[in-house]
């Protein structure tokens, strides 16, 4: 039950907003969400480098690089999950094979040997056996395998996969962090380009860099909280707006009553005026209702991809994502919900007066008046709304 647990979170964080399937070629935008690269392509148009495309989630607007989209960067901490969740899945299912002696299978008549390694490059499981002719025919320091245990679950796999590897050099581990350019590097790239850089082990500036994740993820979950009571005081301005407009269409056919049919169509037209004006106000706080929940989706979504990077992630991975996620943070945190989301949100009032005698025609019956307020009353008291009355 937990290890499926753990496989649902990182369904989370390994799906793709636009097929909502799992992210192949996994690329991330300046605003850290993830997509497949042949999403962002259909996404964006085709647009080539140079012009913006805003993305799918946030709407945040970015620069497509020099080259197309292939050139934005690959998001290797999803890369890695991916790979842990389909290893968690296919243990859940059973004993596993080796991929290897497969092929032997039909040929020879013998049976499969279970597998008891997962190659993290050739990604194939391997009995014992080939295990050792692959250890001793791989490149030196390139291939990596893991274990294949049923009692391990995700957190176990993602333990014993190994550290990225330079993108540059291939057979060195990112094993230093340099501060002035904000990135983790192996010691290769620190001597020829980061030795004249502040740098430290990778594995402390993690733990620091770490805490400052968490004290961001407390701040955005400040914001959820904003943008909660802010769509409770929409729900609540809504509510009051509803029942202002029953009390007012109950006057109005309470006045109609006693003038008859004298004023059946004046107030029928007073009647239609209402609808639309209710008609228009409700679709206004749909509208910013949905921006609002879409904005804190993005909050939520964030967090828990910021949480699984912190917790699942390694030092390596930390330290090369949390210079963006960070950044990221930081513009989510200056977004003010109730200002930033809402200029096109007005409260309306509407109100039914009688000023004259019954015993007068259409224009004794009386006036519906509308009167659509700022946002800024409508935010800064929950009782912005009258009740409506009658002279």
């Amino acid at each position: 039950m937990a290890n499926s647990v753990a496989t649902k979170r990182l369904e989370n964080v390994t799906e793709c907003a636009i097929c909502a399937g799992d992210l192949a070629d996994a690329r991330v935008l300046p605003c850290v969400h993830t997509f497949c690269l042949k999403c962002i392509d259909t996404w964006s148009q085709s647009k080539t480098g140079g012009e913006r495309v805003s993305c799918a989630i946030c709407r945040k607007e970015f620069e497509i690089p020099e080259g197309g989209t292939a050139g934005l960067p690959k998001n290797y901490f999803v890369e890695k999950l991916l790979k842990v969740k389909k290893l968690s899945t296919t243990l859940s299912e059973g004993e596993i094979f080796c991929d290897v002696c497969c092929d032997d299978k039909g040929k020879s008549g013998k049976k499969m040997k279970k597998a008891v390694v997962y190659c993290v490059e050739c990604r194939r499981n391997m009995c014992e056996k080939c295990c050792r002719y692959h250890q001793k025919f791989r490149l030196p320091g390139i291939h990596k395998v893991v274990e294949l245990n049923n009692e391990n679950g995700v957190d176990e796999l993602l333990l014993k996969f190994p550290e990225n590897v330079c993108d540059k050099h291939a057979d060195e581990s990112l094993k230093i962090y340099c501060f002035d350019c904000e990135a983790a590097v192996c010691m290769m790239c620190y001597i020829k380009s980061h030795n004249s850089h502040k740098c430290a082990d990778i594995k402390e500036v993690a733990e620091d860099l770490g805490k400052q994740m968490s004290s961001n993820a407390a701040s955005l979950a400040d914001r959820v909280t904003e943008c909660q009571t802010v769509l409770k005081n929409v729900e609540e301005n809504e509510r009051k707006f509803c029942n202002s407009v029953a009390e007012t269409e109950k006057s109005i056919c309470e006045r109609a009553d006693k003038l008859k049919q004298l004023v059946e169509d004046h107030k029928q037209t007073l009647l239609d005026q209402l609808s639309v004006s209710k008609d228009k106000q409700l679709k206004q706080t749909a509208n910013v209702r949905e921006e609002i929940e879409r904005h804190q989706i993005v909050l939520e979504n964030f967090i828990r991809y910021y949480n699984e990077v912190k917790q699942k992630g390694s030092a390596c991975d930390i330290a090369k994502l949390a210079g963006e996620l960070n950044a990221r943070s930081k513009e989510l945190q200056k977004v003010k919900i109730g200002i930033h989301m809402c200029d096109d949100y007005n409260v309306t009032e509407v109100k039914f007066t009688s000023l004259q005698a019954d015993d007068e025609l259409k224009s004794v019956f009386g006036n519906l008046t509308v009167d659509v307020q700022g946002k800024r009353k409508a935010f800064g008291s929950l009782c912005c709304l009258s009740l409506f009355d009658r002279c």
